[in-house]
């Protein structure tokens, strides 16, 4: 009896001990421990996609998915990082990120004997003839964000296309080219030398005339390498050898760097070298999966057994001619988009066209830009006609719901940022290696824009790796083709439009405008008192000869700020933002191209009273 009434006297303080524990628990809890409160998302159970919620209540296996995951990766420093360092950086970073929050996940999945790719370029895991029971298991694990569909895409070609036909070229250069001044460009010295353009397509017929010079994998002598230049993401097993099944790729890869070594060229950047992954069948659509698989081939080429991946040989500008009818903003890629931009690669889409599949009218008409086209930070690409200089009737519109984060200029929904020729193309088809097609479509507009990258890269090497910059640069020289959209938020003049952007490309100006940028003024601003990092400073270069030299931006979260300058030219450094005392570093003297100047600043904060103190001393 004792034994039992000391049991129960036990029982009794254990049980009021763990009432004020839990009562304590809680309250602080509420308080002090917010990451585990109901409250937080990253304990929320995933948010499963309509349609695909429906398909699994109409089946009970073969579900295909894509498994997105809560964390992403801090890329902001890799914007303060030379092109080696920033590539590698992000490259490691993801890879390190995805393997520990997909880590258990993989093993649920390996345990069901699910089929399944893991990405890292974007923390997703695309899943393959998934059993109902292995999908609801799913809903177990926190660390997903959101489970959906697979996406399915489509090339951005209009229904125009004149048939294949077989010649020994006899135009130096093709009418569009000459329209956008792409051969005076040439004439002071730029082709795009020593640039990589990425292909995401239907592939490419690596032997064509036009193409097999520019290849990155000819080693001349008539050996090739196609590790680390060529990947087929849809082929079972994969296709060693480039090829193109359908000729799209073929077409717009040849936009961007054809020429055939003998003065005749089709390209913007005939001296370019180009490298391509497959993601689109023969009938000219694609899996989401596939996207994602290339785009993470595009940052980091791997060999043809798909190893040892090298974000040193990733390319610089990435065509993506291909897209969806989505009226509104699908983040589906965005994890891609991001991680070549903090990466240093130039991303660049098609707006999409008019008629089918998307059965929009001609001309389209407002918000008809479909994804990943309507990405705020892409460089969205309308078309004009072959060499008139106007508005194309079945280039798709913005404007977009996913604003410009990067570089909105004042404009952060518009679609496209600019037009280059779209009509009546003629560019290298797959047939054989003498044959030629004429194109119509987005498509063969957004490869003007990835080749005249290469130029601007080429003449300004300071600029590489800096997407805001020259984006600018392309919207500032562009030639303005005013068109009333009647969205209410045209520029003056409806310059800019969702039509037609900033204007049509003109690669002479672009070129012309990039020449002098080539001198650099970089540093970093830290607080005196802490000696942290400041981001959001605001660094203005103010030029005290020409204002049209003026240069701004912001510093980055890790207080780091890089600005191209022209020279010869003297500038005034001003650093400012609100609760610092602002810095002038006056008369730096750019007197040459070429130079990077470091020029760090360390500001003293003052007491936000110190702001208000003249409303009270009257």
């Amino acid at each position: 009896m004792k034994n039992l009434r000391q049991k129960r006297q036990n029982s009794g303080r254990g049980t009021l001990r763990l009432l004020i524990s839990l009562t304590l628990l809680l309250a602080f809890s509420s308080t002090s421990l917010g990451a585990v409160s109901a409250q937080d998302p990253r304990h929320d159970p995933p948010v499963v996609e309509e349609a695909l919620l429906n398909q699994v209540k109409q089946r009970s296996d073969s579900l295909d998915y894509l498994i997105f995951f809560e964390d992403q990766a801090d890329l902001s420093a890799a914007y303060g990082m030379s092109w080696e360092e920033r590539g590698r950086y992000v490259y490691e970073t993801l890879t390190a990120q995805a393997a520990e929050s997909q880590a258990q996940v993989r093993q649920f999945l390996d345990k069901q004997g699910v089929s399944y790719q893991a990405f890292w370029i974007q923390n997703v895991i695309s899943v393959e003839n998934s059993s109902r029971a292995a999908f609801n298991g799913l809903l177990d694990y926190w660390e997903i964000d959101t489970l959906t569909t697979i996406p399915q895409v489509f090339l951005d070609e209009s229904v125009v296309t004149v048939t294949p036909f077989e010649t020994t070229f006899e135009r130096a250069t093709t009418t569009n080219l000459a329209h956008i001044n792409a051969d005076d460009a040439w004439a002071l010295g730029f082709t795009g030398a020593g640039i990589v353009v990425g292909s995401i397509d239907t592939g490419v017929r690596y032997s064509h005339d036009m193409l097999i010079g520019q290849y990155r994998g000819n080693l001349g002598g008539g050996s090739f390498d196609h590790n680390y230049n060529w990947w087929d993401a849809i082929t079972p097993s994969g296709q060693v050898d480039p090829f193109d099944d359908h000729s799209h790729g073929t077409h717009t890869t040849g936009i961007m760097v054809g020429a055939d070594g003998e003065g005749n060229q089709i390209g913007v950047a005939p001296d370019a070298a180009w490298i391509a992954c497959k993601a689109l069948s023969s009938s000219g659509s694609g899996s989401g999966a596939d996207l994602i698989e290339c785009g993470q081939f595009m940052l980091a080429p791997w060999n043809l057994a798909k190893e040892y991946a090298n974000p040193d040989l990733r390319a610089h500008i990435v065509n993506n001619s291909w897209g969806n009818c989505d009226r509104t903003y699908s983040s589906w890629y965005a994890g891609v988009i991001d991680a070549w931009v903090a990466a240093g690669m130039y991303p660049v889409f098609a707006n999409g066209n008019a008629g089918s599949p998307c059965n929009f009218g001609y001309p389209p008409g407002l918000n008809t830009v479909g994804n990943p086209a309507r990405s705020g930070n892409v460089t969205g690409v309308g078309s004009t006609g072959n060499n008139n200089g106007a508005y194309a009737t079945h280039s798709n519109w913005g404007p977009t719901d996913n604003p410009d984060t990067l570089n909105p200029n004042g404009y952060p929904d518009l679609k496209p940022q600019v037009v280059a020729p779209g009509v009546s193309i003629l560019s290298a088809h797959s047939d054989s290696d003498s044959a030629y097609s004429y194109k119509t479509g987005t498509s063969m507009s957004a490869p003007h824009v990835s080749g005249l990258v290469a130029l601007i890269w080429e003449a300004a090497p300071c600029l590489m790796g800096d997407y805001a910059d020259t984006e600018t640069l392309i919207q500032q020289s562009a030639v303005p083709i005013p068109y009333d959209t009647s969205n209410g938020d045209e520029g003056p003049g409806n310059v800019p439009n969702h039509a037609t952007g900033w204007g049509e490309i003109d690669a002479l100006q672009t070129v012309t405008g990039t020449q002098d940028l080539c001198s650099v003024l970089q540093g970093t601003v830290t607080d005196a008192g802490t000696a942290q990092p400041i981001s959001d400073i605001v660094v203005r270069v103010l030029a005290q000869g020409d204002s049209r030299n003026d240069r701004s931006t912001t510093t980055n979260e890790v207080g780091f700020y890089r600005i191209p300058v022209n020279s010869p030219e003297i500038y005034n450094i001003v650093v400012s933002k609100f609760g610092y005392y602002s810095e002038t570093i006056e008369n730096r003297a750019i007197s040459e191209d070429g130079i990077t100047e470091t020029h760090d600043f360390s500001l003293t904060d003052y007491p936000i009273l110190y702001f208000f103190l003249p409303l009270f001393i009257r």
